[in-house]
C-alpha cells in the first residue's frame, strides 16, 4: 500500500465498475473533496416521515369515508323502518275506524244477542271536576 495515500491505493485495487483502464490507474486525489454527508441522505431521512404522514392521513380519510357510508346505510334503514311503521299505523287506524262504525257495531251486537237500547243517556263531565291523583288520601 502507498503510505502517502493508502485510501487511493485501496480504491484503485477494487474492481472498477465500467470505468476505463485509464481512469482506474490514474491517481485518486481526495484533496478538496467534501466528505460530509450529502443532502440526498438528509432528504431521504426527511422523506420517510413525510411518506408515513401521508399514508396515515390517507388511512384516516378512508376510515372517515367508511363511517360516512355506514351512517348513510343506517339512515336509509331508519327511513325504511319509519315508512313501514307509518304504513302499519295507517292500517291500524283504518281497522279502528272500521271497528267503531255504528252499523257494524249494531250488527255485531245483534249477533251476540244484545237488545236494542230503549233510550240513550249522554253524560257530560262538569268542568269543576278534579280527578283524584293516585295515592292521595280521600277527601272528607
Amino acid at each position: 500500500m502507498n503510505i502517502a495515500n493508502p485510501f487511493s491505493t485501496w480504491l484503485r485495487t477494487r474492481p472498477s465498475r465500467g470505468l476505463g483502464k485509464a481512469q482506474a490507474t490514474r491517481r485518486l486525489d481526495l484533496i478538496g473533496v467534501d466528505m460530509a454527508p450529502s443532502w440526498a441522505a438528509e432528504r431521504n431521512q426527511t422523506l420517510l416521515p413525510g411518506i408515513a404522514a401521508v399514508v396515515l392521513a390517507a388511512l384516516l380519510l378512508v376510515g372517515l369515508r367508511m363511517d360516512v357510508v355506514r351512517m348513510r346505510y343506517a339512515s336509509a334503514q331508519s327511513v325504511s323502518l319509519e315508512q313501514e311503521l307509518l304504513d302499519e299505523k295507517r292500517s291500524i287506524t283504518v281497522q279502528l275506524l272500521r271497528l267503531r262504525e255504528p252499523k257494524l257495531l249494531s250488527e255485531r251486537a245483534a249477533e251476540l244477542g244484545f237488545a236494542k237500547p230503549d233510550r240513550v243517556i249522554t253524560l257530560f263531565a262538569s268542568t269543576d271536576f278534579d280527578a283524584p291523583s293516585v295515592g292521595a288520601e280521600p277527601r272528607p
